[in-house]
């Protein structure tokens, strides 16, 4: 285990004018996680973060557009460059069922050298379309327009501590997220050389663990290793105490365009059951850690294979990916953190929901140190961090 965090930075953040939008306008959810309800309440606001983010991947002429639109808002003031480098605090205020949670962390840029990238963990495999569009983006845009999702071990509170100190009677910028799950934030800008390196130092002796935007990291590094800018080196990240009571790692549902409950009785025990709800409780007090239900035609299944053994991650994950769906490609799947909705995604393939155990950070830590990478959309770190606080332009 590493016994330092990768060096961060303040940077001179480009944000869409207070005195011209609001936040609220700006904000939206990164690329992949952008439904299509989502996306057209997102469109009609004018000045929202999707006409960058996301229409680069699916319109025709896209990357071009979002090129063009970008040089055009720098150009006429509606994003302006802060004058002096800083990092960012963010506090998310958001609802998980009957609990209201509160989720506080900061950006800030983290080096893309070969040193430091040997001090980052990921812990999911990439696929080459997604990470071939934000490679895309990266080059028509020349900037990160969304964050990559980090989190460190801070046992002690000793960063979120320090954090809370710094925001204390300052003036902050707020917004709310204007679409699913509705995120209420205040964001701080801290430029004092001493707070940010106090910052720096709490952060020191920790490692570094991304929790989510591993096509965006991949595609930065692609981009870095063809550049001679060196602002390229530096990718935009979000970091998050580990301990921190808002941050939930939730499991990825599966679908695909085939049944499969009758394969999984070769390698399971399948007992049917009366409906999602159940299913769901049921899969939660199973103690097979491969344990995993089935939704299929009107059908539910909790299935827990007759094995153990097999699989160093202990996730069930690992093991769907080297038993059931070996011969599924991940671009044909579908994902989905949310049982109900993968169940009418299921329907409208007419394939099946695969239902995922959960799980907690240190079970994901540990899977990722002795397995590697994980299989693609292994987690899903809720909620995501917003595209619209402030992004990182490689070019001023």
């Amino acid at each position: 285990m590493m016994d330092y965090m990768p060096d961060i930075f303040p940077f001179k953040g480009l944000r869409f004018c207070p005195q011209q939008v609001s936040l609220s306008a700006v904000l939206c959810p990164p690329y992949d996680a952008i439904g299509e309800r989502e996306e057209k309440i997102l469109r009609a606001k004018k000045f929202n973060s999707i006409h960058l983010d996301l229409s680069a991947g699916v319109k025709k002429d896209g990357y071009k557009e979002a090129s063009e639109l970008w040089k055009l808002w720098r150009d006429d003031g509606t994003i302006v460059q802060d004058d002096s480098a800083a990092i960012y605090i963010l506090e998310e205020r958001f609802n998980y069922g009957a609990k209201n949670l509160r989720r506080l962390g900061f950006l800030a840029l983290v080096s893309l050298s070969p040193k430091n990238l040997s001090r980052i963990i990921p812990h999911e495999k990439t696929l080459p379309i997604p990470r071939a569009d934000r490679l895309k983006v990266l080059q028509m845009v020349k900037a990160n327009l969304s964050p990559i999702f980090t989190v460190y071990p801070d046992p002690r509170g000793r960063v979120e501590g320090a954090i809370s100190q710094l925001v204390k009677k300052r003036k902050f910028q707020k917004g709310r997220l204007p679409v699913f799950p509705y995120t209420d934030c205040r964001l701080w800008r801290i430029d004092d050389p001493l707070q940010v390196a106090e910052i720096q130092q709490a952060l020191k002796k920790m490692p570094l663990f991304v929790a989510d935007g591993h096509h965006r990291l991949g595609a930065a590094c692609d981009y870095f290793k063809n550049s001679e800018n060196p602002e390229a080196g530096k990718i935009l990240a979000y970091f998050c105490a580990e301990d921190d009571p808002g941050l939930l790692v939730l499991p990825t549902h599966r679908v695909v365009p085939k049944k499969i409950a009758g394969e999984a009785r070769a390698s399971c025990y399948v007992n049917e059951v009366s409906s999602l709800s159940f299913l769901e409780r049921a899969l939660g007090k199973e103690s097979n850690p491969y344990a995993f239900g089935i939704y299929e035609s009107g059908n539910y299944f909790l299935a827990a294979p007759k094995s153990r053994d097999g699989c160093k991650s202990r996730l069930t994950s690992e093991w769907l990916n080297r038993n059931i769906l070996s011969g599924v490609s991940p671009q044909d799947m579908h994902y989905s953190y949310n049982a109900l909705e993968a169940k009418k995604k299921a329907d409208s393939v007419r394939g099946a929901a695969i239902l995922v155990k959960s799980f907690s950070i240190p079970d994901v830590r540990r899977a990722a140190r002795v397995l590697g990478l994980l299989p693609p959309k292994s987690t899903y770190f809720y909620p995501k961090v917003s595209s619209g606080f402030v992004f990182h332009a490689f070019e001023n």
